[in-house]
């Protein structure tokens, strides 16, 4: 009989029980933390970096890392609106087919340099992250693009459940139901754990890695794209500058929830709790007052704190 290991119990559902706290403790400490106004602006924030988090979360199964995916997310965010208000007057129907077209592109040729040319992940995307960021701020000039139609706004700002749920938050809930499909039950789901816990022998046994592993970037490009349109849609503008930290938070929220930094285990619904919980927290600390400057140190406390908890976890299954 498996001996009860407490400890082992609390670091595989520590992200629940910072969320449940941090939910009760926020709810005691103002009573504007719990009103329709503030729950409405937390569903209205979270799709675009929640969005994110579940692609994330898929590529650090697979065992990579993506710092060029908020990068991807302006870009494309960016050049919806670029592209309708440009001389050319694209339609509507072409302009979100061809932006997420784009986020695909970006994280293609991502999997491509990873895998063809054998560069590390977190070198290689670091470097695309600021060639995809200067591109769209040298287009732009690095200034908000204004004028945005009616209709985009609307993409995101669409109200379905009273004035809490609008159409973001609906397509949020709509891929975290389709990837954890994916992930838990199809073969590019399988693959992908299997390629995370070991590259090699997924290929001995018969898996195409190079493949699956620029298919895996490529719809992370796509989501990416989704993001930084619903993001764009909700501020109602194109901002090159947008998103910036956003993939920090996603994978600290995706390793949070209980993905392995090192790939093979994890699941889309413990990130998106993990996002939950960082995002619960940074709203109570704006609810209550806290300098701006200080939620930047106290969310990069909590990154570090869920990169130990990532290895307290690894160390306790390899004791186990």
């Amino acid at each position: 009989m498996k001996k009860f290991d407490i400890k082992n119990l609390f670091l595989q559902y520590s992200v629940y029980v910072v969320l449940v706290i941090l939910f009760i403790m926020f709810s005691l400490l103002s009573p504007m933390f719990l009103s329709v106004g503030n729950i409405s602006n937390f569903f209205r924030q979270i799709p675009p970096v929640g969005i994110m988090t579940v692609a994330y979360c898929m590529v650090l199964i697979t065992g990579y890392v993506d710092l060029s995916i908020a990068s991807i997310a302006a870009f494309t965010g960016t050049t919806a609106v670029y592209l309708y208000l440009s001389s050319l007057g694209w339609s509507p129907i072409l302009v979100i087919p061809i932006a997420i077209l784009i986020g695909v592109i970006f994280g293609t040729i991502n999997g491509i340099l990873i895998k063809k040319l054998d560069l590390p992940s977190f070198i290689l995307t670091l470097g695309t992250n600021y060639v995809i960021r200067g591109i769209i701020m040298f287009i732009t000039n690095g200034i908000y693009v204004t004028g945005t139609p009616d209709w985009f706004g609307k993409i995101a700002g669409t109200k379905v459940v009273g004035n809490i749920i609008y159409t973001n938050t609906l397509i949020f809930i709509l891929i975290i139901i389709l990837f954890s499909y994916i992930m838990k039950n199809t073969r590019f789901g399988r693959y992908c754990y299997a390629v995370g816990s070991n590259s090699e022998v997924a290929r001995l046994s018969g898996i195409e890695t190079d493949k699956h592993v620029i298919k895996m970037f490529a719809i992370e490009g796509a989501l990416a794209a989704i993001a930084g349109i619903l993001l764009m849609s909700n501020l109602n503008v194109g901002g090159p500058n947008e998103g910036q930290g956003l993939d920090l938070l996603a994978m600290a929220a995706s390793i949070m929830g209980g993905t392995q930094f090192s790939g093979g285990v994890g699941t889309i619904s413990g990130a998106v709790v993990g996002i939950f919980t960082l995002q619960l927290f940074n709203n109570g600390l704006a609810i209550l007052g806290v300098n701006a400057f200080m939620q930047q140190v106290v969310t990069g406390v909590v990154i570090v704190f869920s990169i130990i908890i990532d290895y307290l976890r690894r160390k306790a299954e390899m004791n186990s």
